[in-house]
């Protein structure tokens, strides 16, 4: 049996031990619970009711080990210090973190599937059709979450740099090239603040549900991400506009996939 409230419980107690008036742990916290509600509206605008509690816990507990992470790297970026999807699933069901949030064993392998895929740039193969369905769940409320947090979070916070410093940079060629391809942003290719902030709005090409599209144009994510940020260099500008106007033709008449 899943109980949402023994779990939420569990894991206030757990992020207890973490600084939580640090910026980056405190969004981190945040986002775990929001990801949550973006699943819950997911899951009602499909009429899904069954699966519905197990895609709630997997998505508070799908960044677990932001936490730890933040504590000993004093950083986010994967590639630089370590997975964080996999960590996540190596304190969960290595270290036996799960018992904390739910006493049976019967979904860990469900769990620990979706948590470890929720971050790749492509799913793995040789999943089945109901393991997709979590992952798929946990994949696109988590991106859909990050275009709230761009919304409303700090920039410094969220890209070590103001808006207005991050206008000033250039946009990476191989950062345009994928954008422009429908593609999601290879994080190594990232050079500049600028790359960043293109990489996150470009998490909408990788969406699967039908109702996560109409998810992101409810809230109007894609002008509201482009207009936070003014580009003073002409050239540059010209790119950030043409990538602007891709986003806004892929949102209104790609094709759903569910």
């Amino acid at each position: 049996m899943i109980d949402l409230d023994y779990a939420k419980k569990a894991f206030d107690v757990y992020t207890k031990q973490y600084d939580l008036s640090i910026p980056q742990i405190y969004l981190k916290y945040i986002h775990s619970y929001k990801v949550v509600d973006v699943i819950e509206e997911l899951c009602d605008m499909q009429g899904i009711k069954e699966e519905k509690d197990l895609c709630l816990l997997i998505g508070l507990l799908h960044d677990i080990g932001r936490f730890e992470q933040f504590r000993l790297y004093h950083s986010f970026i994967d590639y630089k210090t370590v997975d964080h999807a996999m960590y996540s699933s190596y304190l969960l069901f290595d270290q036996g973190l799960i018992r904390n949030f739910i006493q049976e064993d019967t979904y860990d392998s469900l769990i620990k599937k979706a948590i470890e895929q929720h971050n790749k740039y492509k799913i793995e193969e040789g999943f089945n059709e109901e393991e997709l369905f979590y992952i798929h769940m946990i994949r696109d409320a988590d991106k859909l979450d990050h275009f709230r947090v761009k919304d409303v979070e700090k920039d410094t916070t969220l890209l070590g740099a103001t808006y207005k410093e991050v206008g000033q940079e250039t946009i990476t060629d191989a950062v345009y090239d994928q954008f422009m391809a429908h593609k999601l942003i290879y994080g190594p290719t990232r050079q500049t603040h600028l790359d960043q902030w293109i990489s996150y709005i470009a998490f909408m090409y990788d969406l699967y549900f039908q109702v996560s599209k109409q998810y992101l144009k409810k809230h109007d994510y894609i002008h509201r991400s482009f207009d936070k940020i003014e580009i003073t260099n002409e050239e540059t500008k010209r790119k950030y506009n043409a990538l602007e106007r891709c986003a806004l033709n892929y949102i209104n008449t790609k094709e759903d996939k569910r």
